[in-house]
């Protein structure tokens, strides 16, 4: 039988841990510690697995089977969701790492080492122009990363 948003919000936690079931896999795991966990269970290449995805109440019901509806998905064409988790993260926190920002950030912290520090130095004029006209514009544009090694010809 499908869960509702009252179930949910009254599941109380007791001496041990229980769980609350919907459709389709989903299933509300509720700690002894007071916890609410989403997990959805499939089966992949023959073997029971688990993926968390996350706690109850930032994540709601209708957040939970919207996220179950596109892991069931993902496992109908042939894809681990685990994986594709695990990629989409790593492809978040690439991109978030090739900014303007970022590199300039790094870039900043290089230069630190070798000029002066102080209120009319070349390092602080320079944070100052950035922060103030440069970063505001493109400190959130991507910078693509060419990683191919040329060898002369």
């Amino acid at each position: 039988m499908a869960l509702s948003d009252t179930a949910v919000r009254k599941a109380k936690p007791n001496k041990k841990s229980y769980t609350l079931s919907d459709t389709d896999g989903l299933s509300l795991h509720v700690a002894p510690e007071g916890y609410k966990n989403w997990h959805f269970r499939f089966t992949w290449l023959g073997v029971r697995c688990r993926i968390s995805f996350g706690t109850y109440p930032e994540i709601s019901l209708k957040e939970a089977r919207q996220l179950r509806d596109d892991a069931r998905s993902l496992v109908a064409k042939g894809i681990d969701p685990r994986i594709q988790r695990r990629k989409d993260r790593q492809s978040n926190n690439e991109r978030a790492t090739h900014t303007f920002n970022h590199v300039f950030l790094n870039w900043s912290a290089f230069r630190a080492l070798t000029l002066k520090k102080g209120r009319q130095s070349t390092l602080s004029q320079i944070d100052r122009i950035f922060n103030k006209d440069i970063l505001p514009w493109l400190g959130t544009l991507s910078i693509v990363v060419d990683h191919k090694i040329r060898t002369p010809s």
